[in-house]
């Protein structure tokens, strides 16, 4: 490979979040990186860091800034080489981050009370948005068929009838699906039949290992506000920028309006050189051995699964760098679970997160240095193999 995928970066002591949190339990630095959060432990894109630096030298001012030159067609362009969505620039406005979109979106097209659809598991931010706001959370809850998870659509659609809003996760996370183009249609329809608005999250369509992903602005223009941002695919988290992009100029505007009356004027300087960089020929390389990485990680612990803990279910991985593996068949409570790898410093995120249907599940960093699956897979081993 042409990048270094390799190193284990020891980012004690840097703000890590993740790392904080571990070391907080621990009382003391990790010895490995911790598997929880969706944040990868690599070094970042080259492309990146170098469109950082000049923009770090050009001129040395960081004032108010609002979207570059450059900036919206550079995006434009990798939607639609990526994921062969045709985007106008004029759909495209910028926040600090999805999660904190997905609040304003909220806030501005719902009122107090109103029903919200999610779908069960999912990522957690969701549901503590709808509390937050004094909405209400209605879940449709995936069911698994087969081994796989899919859409209960007769739920679905018994829901839709009242609610204003579904948040789609697309690709799903935690559960690693890819949602196929016959899924999103019926989701399509549904939406359409009862006026829903569609907030899609698709922040890690990036990462498809298995199958195609299909923007859904693609099948749905008029009621939908579509979610993105390089912060997953190349770990800029802590640039805070993400693109929302938005059909509808009438839904666009009042969107707008609102980012105005909530003070939410302008963006981070670095983030928008960041994603000009990530979203470059060079980034495009770099993400596509990254997602090489993945796929070999989770081929390395879905055999240490299938071999050493036949009673654990691992989900086959789709797309996101996440792996989501059921441990019910262990015996143990989850919290119990948790604190057993926990003491072996394997920190994952526990299942019941992501909604009840989750619980004795564990959601699994898959974005690090091979050496560090083999490593957690020895620690699994004190924890679970040699007490079978």
């Amino acid at each position: 490979m042409k990048y270094d995928f390799n190193t284990v970066v020891n980012r004690t002591g840097t703000g890590s979040l993740k790392w904080k949190n571990a070391e907080k339990i621990l009382n003391k630095p990790c010895t490995i990186p911790p598997l929880s959060t969706a944040d990868m432990e690599f070094v970042a894109c080259p492309s990146v860091v170098s469109q950082i630096e000049e923009a770090m030298h050009h001129q040395g001012v960081f004032g108010y800034t609002s979207c570059p030159d450059g900036y919206t067609k550079t995006v434009v362009n990798w939607l639609k080489e990526e994921h062969q969505f045709d985007c106008d620039e004029a759909w495209i406005l910028q926040t600090f981050g999805v999660i904190q979109a997905i609040h304003h979106i909220v806030n501005c097209f719902t009122s107090v009370g109103d029903d919200i659809i999610i779908q069960t598991p999912v990522y957690h931010q969701f549901k503590k948005i709808i509390n937050h706001t004094q909405r209400n959370c209605v879940e449709n809850a995936l069911r698994i068929v087969g081994g796989r998870y899919e859409m209960d659509f007769d739920d679905l659609e018994q829901k839709a009838k009242s609610a204003k809003m579904l948040i789609l996760c697309s690709p799903h996370n935690p559960i690693g699906r890819v949602w196929t183009i016959e899924e999103l249609k019926r989701v399509q329809e549904i939406a359409e039949k009862n006026n829903l608005l569609v907030v899609a999250d698709e922040i890690h369509f990036d990462f498809i290992l298995d199958g195609k992903h299909t923007v859904f602005a693609n099948l749905m223009k008029d009621n939908v506000i579509l979610c993105t941002s390089p912060s997953k695919t190349f770990n800029l988290a802590g640039l805070n920028l993400a693109n929302i992009i938005i059909p509808n100029q009438g839904i666009k505007k009042k969107l707008e309006e609102h980012l105005e009356n909530e003070d939410v004027h302008y963006q981070t300087y670095f983030g928008y050189h960041a994603c000009m960089g990530a979203y470059s020929n060079e980034g495009r390389v770099w993400k596509n051995e990254l997602t090489q990485v993945i796929q070999n990680n989770f081929d390395v612990f879905k055999k240490f699964i299938e071999e050493s803990l036949p009673t654990c279910t691992l989900f086959h991985l789709e797309g996101t760098y996440l792996a989501w593996l059921d441990c019910n068949g262990l015996g143990y409570s989850e919290d119990i679970l948790i604190e057993m790898l926990n003491k072996e410093e394997i920190f994952v995120d526990r299942g019941s997160t992501f909604g009840h249907n989750g619980t004795g599940f564990i959601r699994i960093n898959l974005a690090c240095p091979t050496s560090v699956i083999f490593e957690v897979i020895e620690r699994f081993k004190k924890c679970f193999v040699n007490k079978i």
